[in-house]
């Protein structure tokens, strides 16, 4: 009899939360000082700063290697993994949509960088899940070695290109699209996590396949 997997429960409140909770921070320490917008003088913290676009980016990331480890314990298997990934991934993004509509006040005229961005973190943080669904494997809980090396692989990913080509990390890359750079590097942000997502996805089927016949 095939096992039927819920998109959400009482248990996998934690990750959503978390993403509301800390984007909700970013998002009040990018609004401008009282000389742009009365009364937020007080409040205000680094103006000029994508601050809540960088928290944007980091932690949908991290809701993706959550999202990973919550399968992994829950033991779900074969192609139901992605769908349900995906679903997961695109409540979080419906919840966050006030955020947007508040951002709009602040970057007016935006409104298609906001999609193009919302795609784009959409498609790192599946990338994320199903990269901490393979390392986590089919263990009931994440493991010290697994957490560690998916936390060190999302650090790398998310820091060292911002050495050289920021596009590449997602960090840099929602900052580009914000600012509306040209096609080619929109070109490289959003078909890297792609590449690397379809490669995981054929080593996490192979993997659960491999399990199954065990």
């Amino acid at each position: 009899m095939t096992r039927r997997y819920g998109l959400i429960d009482r248990e996998s409140w934690q990750p959503f939360f978390s993403l509301l909770l800390f984007c909700g921070i970013g998002l009040l320490l990018t609004i401008p000082p009282a000389r742009y917008v009365r009364d937020f003088d007080k409040i205000a913290f680094l103006p000029g700063i994508h601050i809540y676009f960088y928290a944007y980016a980091l932690f949908v990331g991290i809701l993706g290697l959550n999202l990973g480890a919550m399968s992994a314990a829950r033991g779900e298997r074969g192609w139901v993994v992605i769908p349900l990934l995906t679903g997961r991934i695109l409540l979080a993004q419906c919840l966050l949509l006030p955020y947007f509509v508040f951002a709009r006040a602040l970057y007016p005229r935006k409104e298609v960088a906001f999609v193009l961005i919302i795609l784009y973190t959409t498609i790192v943080c599946l990338l994320c899940a199903i990269t901490s669904r393979l390392i986590e494997g089919q263990k009931p809980q994440a493991t010290p070695r697994g957490f560690l090396l998916k936390y060190a692989l999302y650090t790398i990913y998310c820091v060292v290109p911002l050495l050289g080509v920021p596009v590449l990390s997602p960090l840099g890359a929602v900052v580009q699209i914000l600012n509306g750079e040209e096609y080619s590097l929109l070109l490289v942000a959003y078909g890297v996590p792609l590449v690397l997502a379809a490669m995981v996805v054929l080593l996490l089927h192979r993997r659960l396949r491999g399990d199954a016949n065990v």
